[in-house]
């Protein structure tokens, strides 16, 4: 099953991580270079080009409860778009999309083609849906999960009752 993601970098990086028989077509920055350029022109809203946390209370890694602001999002996307303001500096000096990109952060949304049979599809959702793991990756895993469940449904529905969750690696 093939799927098209779109997601900030660093979590589809996390989700690159475990890409044993999983193959990933990322987006290129000569393709997304444009939109980085138009929010710093402020022609599109920095959030259709970069992503930040919503507001909420969340728990790091460890089980510690922290506040996630409206403020702290606000301070988020003006850091977005400082970087994409620096990025469009560099390319009007004709600074290469690639040379340029270092100045950016790494919550850019960029858009994936993710293919994996059922096995390699379990398996990611094994090691990327399991309580500790990121809030952004196992909210694409949800996304997910939900696919296979719509190609699969009787096994989705075993998996999901035997092993969703519980942090098990596939054999």
């Amino acid at each position: 099953m093939s799927l098209i993601l779109q997601a900030d970098h660093n979590t589809l990086m996390q989700l690159r991580t475990h890409r044993i028989g999983v193959s990933f077509d990322l987006q290129s920055m000569r393709y997304s270079g444009k939109r980085i350029e138009l929010a710093a022109a402020g022609e599109i809203p920095v959030e259709d080009v970069f992503y930040v946390r919503p507001p909420g209370k969340y728990r790091d890694r460890q089980g510690d409860p922290y506040q996630w602001t409206a403020d702290d999002a606000d301070e988020s996307y003006a850091i977005a778009l400082s970087s994409a303001l620096d990025y469009t500096r560099l390319r009007e000096k004709g600074v290469a999309e690639e040379h340029a990109r270092s100045v950016l952060i790494t919550s850019y949304l960029q858009n994936a083609v993710v293919s994996a049979n059922l096995r390699a599809w379990f398996h990611l959702l094994d090691v990327r849906h399991k309580a500790d793991a990121q809030w952004e990756i196992r909210a694409l895993m949800d996304l997910v999960a939900l696919q296979i469940q719509r190609w699969v449904p009787e096994i989705y529905a075993w998996y999901a009752e035997h092993r969703l969750g519980k942090a098990l690696l596939a054999p």
